[in-house]
């Protein structure tokens, strides 16, 4: 018997006079394709979720209510936008069935809280796959029980909107642009129509977009924006401060004491609530230099013509690593106590001369082992009623604190997460094991539905000493269900024994003398040969070989990366009919195949992007026959890939037929029928029971998430 189950994977847009001018974005025209294959699926499969919650999510924006306290916004990176009325005891997704579920910022009109605007395209730039672009701006009237599109579809990842403080219809939005590629639709938008049409007010080059906006609560002619060179590299000289003083009609350079080279990075901007000309800037410096390693922290009080660095020691910890974090902000009732956001949270209360580390006791609604307040701060709101308050939003999820962070609650009740993978073991009732994107390795059972009134009854199998880390592939050792194997990023894998728990280091390395030079991606593709358990594969830009569970590693390939900016495997496979035959797919579009256990390797790539190879699928049923899988978004190209060969990749074909032009995360062949096949996509499963001829969409309970992985249970 097989059975089919389904997570909820939530791993997983200027113009000169409208924001409709701009190009559409192909996630608009994929997402028609897709509903009408949705609509017309003869498959009324019902899909079932299991969870885990435990572990949280990474929430990229929060907003809350003041008006209506208990109203809460949570809006996750690749996983849409929730909310409660209820202050965290209940949630519900409030922007399902769009375009994308990828969100950058959320922002509530001051004057009338109803009025909500929404930017897709999350402001996470990081190269791992599951970076989702979106299709423009959004306007809820009515607390996100309906939404209009308005435009601006080009500029793909949104770094932040403000909202004029007595003008709902008064609206900026910081537009970061793509990601990967030069596009002109980066910079600030102005709508002064509530968002009928959009003013490009300003603009540096087609590589630097707009990180952050903020108006002055005091005198909301006064503006205050950063930029942020994000391409090709993610820093550079064009990042910089901006202020305009007439609404944003105009503006000027404001950076002066501030230095800007080629290793600056995001920077976040605040303004105090009472002066208009006292701001803040956190800014992300990534020189080599320890005296400037991390971020610095500047102070005007003449509205940006002067800034100087506010503290002598530099602070740490907090991100040298320039895609991510670096903002400010400023409690509404005191102008001297700002907090900073980065890998971990800082607060002052003397205008950032001296600084505390914020993290305090954390309670989880949901029972867990995390005893830290997560790292990797995305946002935070501060109640301008009640300063006190604090909700943070997190690589960990969302927490709340009533006492300025001294202690949280954690909202580890919605359920959401990005998974990068998983693995079903052959115990009864099986276990099902999933790593995901800084929340570690999660395990549970398939018995269970979620009932959010119940507790998980998921457990991490691992978790660092900082509640989280990114947890990637685990294996399953077929003949010792007490021996796993976990993964981290870039090739950190270990081996566990389920009996102590305890787990040791099998990261391929070798002696210096030896001039080699391993490089991993950031999710490693590893594996146990299905002909012998003791052997492990993992695959970087060489193939690296154990024959002793990963005690001693042996390479089995010269360097594979060959093109312009090949860094190293995307995907890794065995033939199930020949130990001999290996197949290695690069980041790139190389696909590598040799059928000598790796004395002699052939490129077999047929007329492939240069994607990312993702899923490689040698057939059960058929020697000879492969299935590949490309994803293009870590390069800006959102479009569908996949191809079969019959001949050990002579001779290739596309089988995308109908599916959506949407991007595509991994293909799978079912193990008793050769013709059925099932994808993983941007936006949920589809099935084809003909080889790739026609698809259809998977069932009707599967929301429109990304589909990380899918696997088959297969009784022992």
């Amino acid at each position: 018997m097989i059975k089919f189950f389904s997570l909820l994977l939530l791993v997983l847009f200027i113009q000169s006079a409208s924001g409709q001018s701009q190009p559409r974005s192909p996630l608009s025209a994929s997402y028609l394709d897709h509903q009408q294959l949705k609509n017309s699926t003869s498959y009324n499969l019902e899909c079932i979720l299991l969870g885990p919650v435990v572990n949280g999510s990474r929430v990229e924006a929060v907003q809350a209510d003041p008006n209506n306290p208990g109203t809460i916004y949570a809006a996750f990176g690749s996983g849409g936008l929730w909310k409660t009325i209820d202050n965290g005891l209940n949630w519900r997704p409030i922007f399902e069935n769009m375009p994308s579920l990828g969100i950058g910022d959320i922002a509530l009109a001051p004057s009338n809280t109803n009025i909500i605007y929404l930017g897709t395209g999350e402001s996470l730039k990081k190269a791992r796959n599951f970076t989702m672009p979106g299709n423009g701006i959004y306007r809820s009237d009515d607390g996100g029980d309906s939404w209009s599109h308005l435009g601006l579809e080009d500029t793909w990842h949104v770094g932040e909107i403000v909202v004029h403080p007595t003008n709902p219809d008064v609206v900026q939005v910081a537009g970061l642009g793509h990601f990967w590629s030069e596009n002109e639709n980066r910079g600030i938008f102005r709508s002064e129509d509530g968002g009928k049409t959009w003013s490009h007010v300003l603009k540096v080059d087609s590589k630097t977009g707009a990180n952050d906006i903020v108006f002055s609560p005091s005198n909301p002619d006064v503006l205050y924006a950063s930029f942020w060179e994000n391409h090709p590299a993610t820093h550079g000289s064009n990042s910089g401060i901006y202020k305009s003083e007439d609404g944003g009609s105009t503006w000027k350079k404001s950076q002066k004491g501030i230095k800007i080279d080629d290793n600056t990075g995001r920077i976040g901007i605040s303004v105090s609530y009472q002066n208009p000309l006292k701001a803040y800037a956190f800014v992300d410096q990534r020189n080599g230099n320890p005296a400037r390693k991390g971020g610095e922290f500047y102070q005007t009080m003449d509205g940006g013509e002067n800034w100087i660095k506010t503290h002598n020691a530099p602070i740490e910890a907090l991100s040298v690593i320039g895609w991510y974090f670096m903002d400010t902000y400023v409690d509404p009732s005191n102008d001297d106590e700002v907090y900073l956001l980065g890998v971990k949270m800082l607060h002052s209360s003397d205008g950032g001369k001296n600084f505390q580390y914020l993290d305090g006791d954390v309670t989880h609604i949901n029972t867990s082992p995390a005893q830290t307040l997560h790292l990797d701060h995305c946002e935070l709101w501060v109640n301008p009623k009640n300063p006190s308050n604090l909700i943070l939003g997190n690589d960990g999820g969302l927490y709340q604190s009533y006492d300025k962070g001294n202690s949280w609650l954690h909202y580890n009740n919605i359920p959401t997460g990005e998974f990068y993978d998983i693995e079903i073991d052959k115990s009864s009732p099986y276990k099902i094991y999933g790593g995901t994107q800084d929340d570690a390795t999660a395990v549970g059972t398939g018995e269970f539905e979620f009932n959010s009134k119940l507790a998980d009854t998921w457990e991490y199998l691992w978790i660092d000493a900082w509640s989280g880390g990114d947890g990637c592939i685990t294996l399953v050792d077929p003949n010792d269900p007490n021996t796993i194997y976990f993964s981290m990023q870039n090739g950190g894998a270990r081996r566990m024994d389920l009996t102590t728990k305890k787990s040791k280091s099998i990261r391929p390395g070798f002696p210096k003398a030896d001039s080699i030079d391993i490089n991993f991606s950031f999710i490693t593709p590893y594996m146990i040969s299905s002909f012998n358990s003791d052997r492990l594969y993992m695959a970087g830009n060489y193939i690296t070989r154990s024959d002793d569970r990963g005690e001693t590693w042996a390479l089995i390939s010269p360097d594979l990366t060959k093109k312009q900016r090949e860094v190293a495997a995307g995907a890794f496979a065995e033939s199930p009919y020949d130990e001999r035959t290996l197949y290695m797919g690069t980041d790139r579009g190389t696909l590598w195949m040799t059928q000598d256990d790796g004395e002699n390797w052939q490129d077999i790539s047929g007329e492939f992007p240069e994607n990312y190879i993702r899923s490689i699928v040698p057939s059960e049923h058929k020697d000879g026959r492969i299935y590949i899988q490309l994803t293009g978004l870590n390069y800006d190209d959102l479009g569908a890939y996949l191809f079969t060969s019959d001949d050990f990749g002579q001779n290739w074909k596309s089988i995308t037929s109908n599916l959506p032009d949407h991007p595509i995360n991994v293909i799978h062949e079912s193990p008793i029928n050769e013709n059925l096949l099932f994808v993983g996509t941007f936006r949920g499963i589809y099935v084809s029971v003909d080889r790739g001829d026609n698809w259809e969409y998977l069932g009707n309970g599967m929301p429109d998430c990304s589909i990380g992985d899918i696997e088959f249970h297969e009784n022992s």
